[in-house]
């Protein structure tokens, strides 16, 4: 009998073992899924489903702890024009450089997303207006003096590209749509008055 009870629990701690080894294997696929879907193709930053609910919880906790937060809303200039003359391959290159440049100049927590095409928003978490500029004033100085080959040939084309930004800071109560319309509208308004520059919500 004790024999048979060892049987039984071995076979019961193999049992065990291979059902926890299912569930470690099924939560690492659902974070994979999770981290898929809410993460843009080319570039690896957050896309626009992963933006939207996060600058959505933020907004409701600004509205309960008053705790400020700016958001650069970015534009890479003549991005068309790129296009057409070195192909979307060089394009999607730009796209993904340009994303690496921003990761290497902001913090931990700071939010970075690919609002669509060739815009990207960044969210500054505690930041204030003033330094949300700073913040944005460094990366289109940044953007704008970094070289990259349009390939890997030894005579590959030197390509630059340069970003408009728009910067709004969240006040109390401020809605998400709101926020995006303020920091949109100053995006046009930097394109407008010439690109590769910043401007502030508080300057319109």
């Amino acid at each position: 009998m004790r024999a048979m009870v060892r049987k039984k629990e071995g076979q019961d701690q193999k049992t065990l073992d291979a059902l926890s080894s299912q569930v470690d294997n099924l939560t690492k696929e659902l974070d994979a899924a999770r981290h898929s879907a809410n993460t843009d193709g080319l570039t690896g930053v957050n896309n626009r489903k992963a933006l939207d609910a996060y600058l959505r919880s933020l907004v409701e906790r600004n509205s309960i702890s008053r705790q400020p937060f700016s958001l650069l809303m970015m534009d890479l200039d003549d991005f068309k024009q790129l296009n057409d003359t070195y192909g979307h391959t060089v394009g999607d290159r730009m796209l993904l450089a340009f994303a690496e440049k921003c990761r290497a100049s902001v913090r931990s927590d700071d939010f970075l997303a690919r609002y669509g095409g060739e815009e990207f928003t960044l969210i500054l978490p505690g930041a204030s207006l003033r330094n949300a500029k700073k913040k944005a004033k460094h990366l289109c100085k940044s953007i704008a003096e970094a070289r990259y080959a349009a390939d890997d040939s030894p005579k590959a084309d030197i390509v630059s590209i340069t970003v408009s930004i728009g910067v709004a800071a969240a006040g109390s109560g401020e809605n998400m749509d709101k926020l995006l319309a303020v920091a949109d509208e100053a995006l046009y308004r930097a394109k407008a008055e010439g690109r590769n520059r910043v401007v502030y919500a508080d300057d319109m």
